[in-house]
This record gives structure tokens, sequence and C-alpha cells, in this order.
């Protein structure tokens, strides 16, 4: 178990390039999860331990290999991004048990898997990806330098938890590069109390390019500890901020996870996972102002997707969006359509500062729609909804 689940593990991001090969929608399956009781909220351990069973069988699904290649790293990306978001790909089919064992909820589950729907996500996700990888107008270049501290204190990098967060940052239309000088200075000063100063600085003088902004992290091991039967918790402190390279702009995240595991290892790769993603997902959201930031006097590139809902005249709509967002600056990437009363754009403009002056520039460019309901809804980068 313990050699499966590290296989599994989000950080293995050398994976063949046949990780995705066409999988039959997959027979109910029975799925154990488990997920730590937090200021005994028994609930949301509930939730947890769905979640992480409903994980389980995607992974299944996905059909994780490791070999000795770096070529497809973004298909990590894409299956930790399917993965995220489980409970759109699996039904469960009935509850066979649940309960509180020690600390610790568990939920014995009887799932099934949608692989088509999987395999249509991942070929979205993917064409995403590529298009990012290729385009040289994105948002910004940021170097990322993330190293882990152990329980004993002791700094180390690992060059696949780099470029995790590099690729998830890319998926997200960011520019990366991994800084080695800024990882070997936090292997050896992570814990000094001006190491933000002191990054920023080398980063400032490293061969950067075009890069404006710096993200540095520490993931940190806190403590391993049994828990009911058979089971490990442990609790990770995920560190990270987006620093400004020619500006004192600097965006922080910093909080502390728990996860189970079958062994100490397995209990600590899983709480990595989790704190990793979540922090770098939630980070990104301040990433743009910081980067905007940063691109004074030069040209402040965004990008994003744009959902327009209740499409009833097609031909008609489409024209007048098309025409509004020319006038509102906008240039069209790619157009696609989820479903006969939805259009989906990704669009990218030059011509503002920030999101929120891009949505009111096409709500007023285009006649008759208004705001839709929320950003993310949808996978991928952020989203600005609207209706007609």
């Amino acid at each position: 178990m313990t050699e499966r689940t590290i296989k599994k593990f989000l950080f293995s991001i050398l994976l063949c390039a046949g990780i995705f090969a066409a999988t039959p929608v997959a027979d109910a399956e029975i799925v154990k999860g488990y997920a730590p009781i937090e200021n005994g909220d028994i609930e949301k351990a509930r939730a947890n331990a769905r979640r992480y069973a409903m994980r389980e069988l995607v992974e299944r699904v996905v059909g994780v290999k490791v070999t000795g290649t770096t070529e497809v790293v973004n298909l990590a990306v894409t299956k930790d991004e399917i993965v995220a978001r489980s409970e759109g790909y699996v039904t469960i089919n009935r509850v066979i048990s649940e309960g509180v064992q020690g600390d610790v909820f568990y939920s014995e589950l009887d799932l099934t898997a949608n692989a088509d729907k999987i395999r249509s996500t991942e070929q979205d996700l993917r064409a995403k990806i590529e298009i990012i990888a290729t385009d040289s107008n994105n948002r910004g270049r940021v170097q990322v330098a993330v190293v882990q501290r152990d329980s004993f204190g002791r700094y180390g990098y690992d060059n696949e938890i780099g470029t995790y967060v590099s690729a998830k940052l890319k998926i997200l239309g960011f520019d990366t590069m991994i800084n080695d000088e800024v990882n070997y200075y936090l292997t050896q000063h992570g814990s000094d109390p001006d190491a933000n100063q002191q990054a920023r600085r080398i980063a400032r003088g490293y061969e950067r390019g075009d890069a404006n902004s710096l993200l540095r992290g520490v993931i940190a091991t806190e403590n391993v500890r049994p828990v009911g039967k058979g089971l490990y918790e442990a609790i990770v402190n995920v560190s990270f901020e987006m620093i400004g390279l020619d500006s004192n702009e600097v965006d922080a995240f910093s909080r502390y996870f728990k996860a189970v595991g079958y062994s100490e290892k397995e209990a600590v790769l899983n709480a990595k996972e989790i704190a990793t993603g979540e922090a770098v997902t939630e980070l990104a959201k301040q990433t743009l102002e910081t980067v905007q930031a940063e691109q004074r006097g030069g040209c402040t590139n965004l990008k994003t997707t744009i959902i327009f809902d209740n499409v009833i005249n097609y031909s008609a709509q489409f024209a007048a969006i098309k025409s509004g967002l020319e006038q509102a600056h906008c240039k069209i990437i790619r157009a696609t359509r989820p479903s006969q009363t939805r259009i989906a754009l990704y669009v990218s403009s030059d011509f503002y500062s920030s999101l929120y002056e891009l949505e009111s520039a096409v709500e007023s460019a285009i006649p008759g729609i208004r705001k839709g309901v929320g950003f993310n809804e949808e996978l991928g980068a952020s989203k600005i909804k609207f209706t007609f």
C-alpha cells in the first residue's frame, strides 16, 4: 500500500506519455477513505473522507505509471486538476459503512467513475496547457523557489516540488522558471528572519529575463503520530510568498494541513499533496495583482476564460459577442461550445490592469448581457461569467 501511494503522489510527476490512454468506464469498486477529525467537526471529516475515497478511484482510472522521463510534466498537473474535482467524475452508489475510528473518520463506499468524462476533461486541459506553453504573451514570468523542512528542522530541495508548483502556475496562465540559487540559499538559511529580503536580492541578480516576481516557499513537516488502527496523522505547514522583484509587493499564504495514511511516510506525503495544491491555487488568485504591479512601464497582459450562458440564437448572439469583445480590446484565443446554450471563450487583453476592469468593459460592450454567478465552477483558470 505504501509503495502504491508513493507512486501516485502528485510530486511523482515523471509519468509515461500514455498516462491518459483510452480507458473504459470503470466498474463499480469498493473504496475506503479516511480523514482527520479537526475541532470536533464530524461532518467536515465525513466530507473529506468521502473525497479521499473518490480521489483514490479517480487515480485508479487515470492509471498513473512512473517512468524515467520528464516529458509529460503537464500531464501530471492535468491529473491533479481532475483528481481535485473528483466529485464531478465519481458517483456514490452506496455507503457501505462510516464512522469514527479514534481521531479519524472513515468511509467505505461503493463508487463508479465516469472514465469518459475524465478523458474529455483531460483533453481540454491538455489543450489549454499547450496553448499557454507556446504563447509568449502570458501574464508575466515568475521565478519559483520552494524547499522542504522535515520534522527535525532540516531543509532540503526536491526538484519535483518546484516543477509541480511551476506547472500548476503555468496552467493558470503564468510563465515560470526555477531559481536554483534561491533554492540553495533557502536550504541553508530558510529559517533566517531576513530570508525574504535575501531571497529577493538573489532573485533580482539572477539571470531572470523578463521575470518580475519570485514565489518563495517552505513546506514543513510539523508532526506525525499514530491515530486509530494502523493509521498515522501528519501535520504539515505550507508558507508561500509571492515577492515583487522591483517593488515591495508581497502576497502570502500560510496554513497548517492534516492528513492520514497507513504509514508515517504516506501520511506526510498525503498532507504535502493537500497543502501544496491548495496553497498554489489560493496564492495564484493573488499572484496576478503582484505580477501586474511589477509591469510598470511595460505591457500588462490579462488572460481569462469568459463564459456566456443562455445563448438561444447562437449565430446572432455569437456575432454580438465577437463584436463586443473587439470593442473591449479583447483577443479571442480559443472558442468552445460546452453545451447548446453556453459559449466559452479564452481571451487575452493588454488594455486593463485587472480582471475586474476587463469584466466591466465587456459587460458595457455587449448588449443584453449581465453578470453570471460564480467564477470557479469550471476547471482551469479564473473565469468571468455572463448570461443573456
